[in-house]
């Protein structure tokens, strides 16, 4: 008996190191080469301007297209209008006299593009605030960035010889991804992992936004306490508890501060970010924000480039209230039609930005709000944006290869039911 609890024992244990070791092992962080107009290479970590470092990190934009609107009829499109307070005339700019969806002239309702950085294959500028997004099945988005600092601005790189320097957009001629080969270290710094408790709104693990910005283990939790300033590396930190106007901070050693008087430890904090692979982008604001415990990962907390799949298409059945239902290839918001593509909404002051290939059903409720069950079984009711609410603007559903796609309002839609 001794002899089988001994194996179990050690069974056991070489388990945990050997998660340990692969979590360890994972490169979370962006990697690739960035082409310079004049042919020079620079490979290395990479950090999108001055924020996105991780391949979880989501690349903002707007897409400057939508080939799906060709698909509706000018009697849809009137409908639309309608139920979207624009009477009959321009939704999206449509000349609805010549019906030239063709011409993709939008004006008012341009669809945000976001997308993790780990299905990008390359990005290419295209002028000062455009960009051609190549992903990894192959397919191109124009986007453009007004509004937004992922297009437009410098990409930085470490380079293991020349240390980390930025490179200006305007001398950018591509920027190819790439898995980082096998025992490379992140050149800007160890990431945050850890595990959030937001009360009623859920408990959180991942990778860990400090404040919305701080991401590394060397970066510091400013405070101070009845002996002065207090300038604490996250490395040192165990766990942070929200208390009264401030919080307390355990280290590894066991000491503990309470901590007052910096954005970082008190209201005026940006709220703290969690990645978690299996729900998306999570930000925690700080009224709904308990404790956190930074922690060793899981293997399950990180995702390399490789482990982003190739997005074959969103595909799923539409199940109506009058309760026919429709399979096939789907254009979610007459815009969404791969897995990679994000679903934004919130849970109160709780943010979400999830990829859809988490989501397995979407279940409207009501105008604003809708049940969203991701695939490891999690039941959130969202609201707040298009994405869940009747500002969405419907689906079309293409049954097979030769047939004409069906259109379905939102206002119509029982439920949405992924592959």
């Amino acid at each position: 008996m001794r002899s089988i609890l001994l194996f179990l024992g050690i069974a056991i244990g070489v388990l945990i190191v050997l998660s340990t070791a692969q979590a360890q092992e994972a490169r979370p962080f962006i990697y690739g080469e960035v082409e310079t107009i004049e042919g020079d290479t620079y490979k290395g970590p990479i950090r999108w301007g001055s924020d996105e470092v991780y391949w979880v990190e989501l690349f903002n934009a707007t897409k400057t297209s939508n080939d799906f609107m060709r698909f509706l009829s000018k009697k849809e499109v009137e409908e639309l209008n309608q139920q979207q307070g624009e009477g009959g005339s321009s939704w999206l700019g449509i000349d609805l006299g010549v019906i030239s969806i063709w011409e993709d002239r939008f004006s008012r309702s341009q669809h945000q593009l976001d997308l993790q950085f780990g299905d990008i294959k390359s990005v290419e500028p295209s002028g000062r605030s455009k960009a051609r997004i190549t992903l990894k099945n192959g397919v191109i988005i124009e986007a453009g960035g007004s509004g937004y600092e992922d297009v437009g601005g410098s990409v930085v790189i470490y380079d293991f010889e020349l240390g980390e320097f930025a490179i200006r957009w305007d001398r950018i001629k591509e920027v190819r991804f790439l898995p980082a080969p096998a025992g490379t270290k992140s050149g800007f710094g160890e990431p945050i992992y850890g595990v959030v408790n937001a009360g009623r709104k859920g408990t959180f693990k991942g990778l860990i936004q400090w404040d919305s910005d701080e991401r590394f283990m060397d970066e510091i939790l400013n405070g101070e306490d009845r002996d002065g300033k207090k300038d604490i590396p996250f490395k040192s930190i165990k766990s942070i508890a929200k208390k009264g106007n401030g919080v307390d901070v355990v280290l590894h050693s066991g000491r503990d501060f309470y901590l007052t008087g910096s954005n970082d430890v008190n209201r005026e904090n940006r709220g703290v970010v969690v990645f978690n692979p299996e729900i998306g982008r999570v930000v925690v604001p700080w009224r709904d924000f308990y404790d956190l415990e930074i922690v060793e990962p899981e293997a399950t907390w990180t995702m390399t480039y490789d482990d982003f799949p190739t997005s074959r298409g969103l595909s799923g059945t539409v199940v109506t209230i009058d309760g026919e239902e429709f399979k096939g290839l789907l254009a979610y918001d007459l815009d969404e039609a791969w897995e990679f593509e994000i679903l934004d909404a919130n849970d109160d002051d709780v943010s979400y930005q999830i990829p859809l290939r988490n989501v397995k059903n979407i279940i409207p409720k009501n105008y604003n709000y809708s049940s969203v069950i991701l695939r490891n079984g999690t039941n959130l009711l969202l609201g707040g944006s298009r994405d869940v609410s009747d500002d969405n603007d419907g689906i079309l559903i293409f049954t097979s290869k030769n047939a004409d796609p069906i259109y379905v309002r939102w206002s119509k839609i029982d439920q949405v039911i992924f592959d």
